[in-house]
């Protein structure tokens, strides 16, 4: 650019030049830089006298504030020189003075020597003086301890103290007059002399001493009858504390202190009241284990009255009695409850017990539930007290109160392993003394057993739950445990009674029916009994998805699953029974007893006997165990046939139509009556019907009356589509029945009706084959 012609650059100047010329070269470089960004653009050349004049107008702007800013250094400078030169001037007069003093010190120092004899007829004077103000103090010290004595001896104790007050006065100024000779010569004779004199006082104040602290020891009979007797006491606690302050702020400053000091009788004071909590909490145990079987509840009890009645006094007259410095409301609370919890620890703990002297449950539960309630309403939380416990820390320590709880529970559990052996003892001894089983108000045969077990569940909860929900939990788990554990004892005794009666069935006449129902009966309502016992004692919230509340449901549900199989075995029993008295009859089902011209009512004699059991035994049976063996007795007559219509022994062949229509109609009949028998005595609704399948007799039958054989395929298909765990052996034995086809007919026909039809190992046909296998 024109404009910048002729200015020579900065980087060309000598590198040798100094730093003042280094920064102006810089300072050129930047305006050229800034002026070419300026002008970089033609139209900006018309506003460079306008560049120029704000140029020059920054340019005196920071001329002013650079000379404003070197005007105030320049005045700040100047200031401080002139502070500099007072100050000099004020050091030199400080030497001055101080070397005049020092020449005035030297002209002195003789004088010292000249009046020691001055000083020391002065100490002597001062001493005298003070001998004698005091002289009528020390000759009257006889006369004082006379009459403090008669006036301790009326009980007048402020004007006794008062007195001894003024003999240990006269007696600190000699002592500390010594003290002071001491410093220089030691004379012991006259600190024995001293001592001597006053030996009187000492046993006033070991006198003032033992009455003071029988008031605060009988403190609340002080409070009800005479509490200006304990106010008095307190007052000269308080005088003796100020004294105990006044020498102990003289010792710091003169290193004296009279023998005696400080007393500390508030110390006293507040070691006596404690012990007097103690002594009214174990002093009210009058009892021991051996003179009373529930001793300790006694105790407590008293100690829970003596709480109540003591506070109702501390509440309301030691509170103007004591000073308010002394927070004697929280500081008796404070007493009665470490003393208390001292007392329950040394019971509780095992180290401190003799041999043989473990706390009973009784005592433990006693404890528990004090411990428990021992903060409420009953005792220190009674509204009426209006005491602050929220600072009060546990009675018993976790640690104590958990090991007193695994006592409860150890021996809860001891009771129970003696408790189920006895019960199922006492069962098992009705059983074979042949007793007629108990009939309830609903008409069911049941046993003392039931009541007798929850009766024992429900004491111990309930004992449990009074002492705390984690000992109520702990127990329940214990109970759930134990009646596992019962269950277990019951089956295996129910198995044993079971085998004896099928060994003899003669000695048990007809007792063994109506106890099995029974049986089944008290195992059915077991369960129940224990929802009822979750639902009451169970703290946890089952209704919560939560993996812990799971695993509670599913220990009762594990449970209830036992009981019920129990329950369901007893049922099978039973069906044994009835099953060894029709076993004649059911084995002949499809053979040629059952069916011909000679054959035997069969199916009749099972259903009359099976009505025999349902009107007599069985109609006390509980409905849903009723439905249960009329279901599983069902299945088994149905074994019975399927049996013998698959067998590969083939006990009835047909020869003609006729025979197999006859055997199908018969089929009908039976199924039709087996399914009306069955559904009338289960004890089922019409809405709850069970669902029986004699029907599978009825399916058979048609596939043994049909007579086209072109058709048989279908049919055949139609009933293995029914019951798809029919196998191909079963389907040719069924169609080798008819006499009308070949095995290999029969065979083809049974490829050809199950061909591309799936077959599964369900249904109540493959429950059936499954007895079958057992009855072979």
């Amino acid at each position: 650019m024109e404009l910048l012609a002729g200015v020579t650059s900065p980087s060309t100047q000598n590198s040798d030049s100094n730093p003042l010329d280094d920064m102006r070269r810089e300072a050129e470089t930047n305006a050229l830089r800034i002026i070419q960004a300026k002008l970089e653009k033609p139209e900006n050349l018309e506003k460079l006298d306008q560049l120029r004049t704000a140029a020059a107008q920054r340019k005196r702007t920071l001329d002013e504030q650079l000379r404003t800013a070197v005007q105030s250094q320049l005045e700040s400078i100047k200031t401080g020189i002139a502070q500099l030169q007072i100050s000099l001037d004020n050091m030199k007069t400080v030497e001055r003075t101080m070397r005049e003093t020092d020449e005035k010190l030297q002209k002195i120092a003789p004088l010292q020597s000249k009046l020691e004899d001055l000083r020391h007829e002065a100490n002597t004077y001062r001493q005298l003086s003070l001998a004698q103000a005091n002289l009528d103090y020390i000759i009257k010290t006889p006369e004082n301890v006379k009459k403090a004595d008669e006036l301790m001896s009326e009980e007048k104790l402020l004007q006794a103290h008062q007195l001894i007050m003024e003999i240990e006065n006269s007696r600190n100024y000699l002592l500390f007059e010594l003290h002071k000779v001491q410093e220089k010569d030691s004379q012991p004779d006259d600190i024995q002399l001293v001592t001597s004199y006053f030996a009187d006082y000492e046993r006033l104040v070991q006198q003032l001493r033992q009455m003071i602290s029988f008031r605060i020891s009988r403190w609340y009979d002080c409070a009800i009858s005479a509490p200006e007797k304990l106010v008095t006491a307190l007052r000269l606690i308080e005088r003796e504390e100020q004294v105990d302050r006044f020498w102990m702020e003289k010792k710091e400053v003169s290193g004296f202190s009279p023998p005696d000091r400080p007393r500390q009788w508030k110390k006293l004071c507040f070691e006596l009241l404690r012990k007097s909590v103690k002594d009214r909490i174990e002093g009210n145990q009058l009892e021991t284990r051996e003179e009373h079987k529930y001793w300790l509840a006694r105790h407590l009890e008293m100690c829970r009255q003596i709480f109540l009645r003591d506070f109702r006094i501390i509440t309301k007259t030691c509170v103007r009695c004591f000073p308010k410095q002394y927070d004697v409301v929280n500081r008796f609370l404070d007493y009665y409850h470490n003393c208390l919890k001292e007392h329950l620890t040394e019971i509780c703990d095992p180290k401190r017990r003799s041999e043989g002297e473990g706390l009973t449950t009784a005592e433990v539960y006693t404890i528990v539930t004090f411990v428990r309630d021992y903060q409420g309403a009953e005792c220190l939380g009674s509204p009426e007290l209006r005491l602050d416990i929220s600072q009060l820390s546990p009675l018993l320590e976790k640690d104590m109160l958990a090991a007193v709880t695994d006592v409860f529970i150890n021996e809860r559990k001891q009771k129970f392993n003696e408790w189920i052996p006895n019960i199922i003892s006492s069962e098992v001894k009705d059983w074979y003394a042949l007793k007629e089983a108990e009939l309830t108000s609903e008409h069911y045969y049941a046993t003392t057993m039931p009541r007798m077990l929850i009766n024992m569940i429900i004491e111990t909860l309930d004992m449990a739950k009074q002492m705390s929900d984690e000992t109520c939990q702990l127990i329940l788990g214990m109970i759930l445990q134990k009646v596992n554990e019962f269950r277990d004892l019951y089956v295996a005794e129910i198995n044993n009674y079971a085998k004896k009666y099928f060994a003899d069935r003669q000695s048990f006449r007809e007792c063994f029916t109506k106890q099995m129902v029974a049986n089944a009966n008290n195992c059915e309502s077991i369960p129940n009994f224990m929802v009822i016992v979750r639902k009451k004692y169970d703290r946890d919230d089952l209704d919560d998805l939560s993996r812990s509340s799971q695993q509670q449901l599913d220990r009762y549900e594990s449970m209830g699953k036992l009981f019920e199989r129990t329950a369901e075995y007893c049922c099978d029993v039973i069906l044994q029974e009835v099953e060894m008295d029709t076993s004649k009859y059911l084995k002949g089902l499809f053979t040629r007893e059952w069916f011909g011209a000679t054959a035997k009512p069969c199916c009749g004699t099972i259903i009359e006997t099976t009505r025999d059991y349902w009107s007599s035994e069985l109609t006390h049976l509980k409905k849903p165990l009723l439905a249960y063996l009329f279901y599983a007795w069902h299945k088994r007559i149905l074994a019975y046939y399927l049996r013998n219509l698959f067998s590969r022994s083939i006990q009835i062949k047909f020869e003609r139509p006729d025979e197999r229509r006859r055997c199908a109609e018969q089929l009908r009949s039976e199924a039709g009556l087996l399914d009306r028998e069955f559904k009338a005595w289960d004890g089922t609704s019409a809405e709850n019907a069970t669902e029986y399948h004699f029907n599978i007799l009825s399916n058979i039958a048609d596939v043994l009356e049909q007579t086209d054989l072109d058709s048989i395929v279908l049919e055949v298909a139609t009933l293995a589509k029914k019951y798809p765990s029919l196998t191909m052996e079963q389907v040719i034995q069924l169609l080798l029945l008819r006499g009308d086809l070949t095995k290999q007919e029969a065979k083809d026909k049974a490829d050809a009706a199950l061909a591309n039809m799936p077959r599964v190992n369900q249904g109540i046909l493959s429950e059936i084959t499954e007895i079958i296998n057992q009855l072979n």
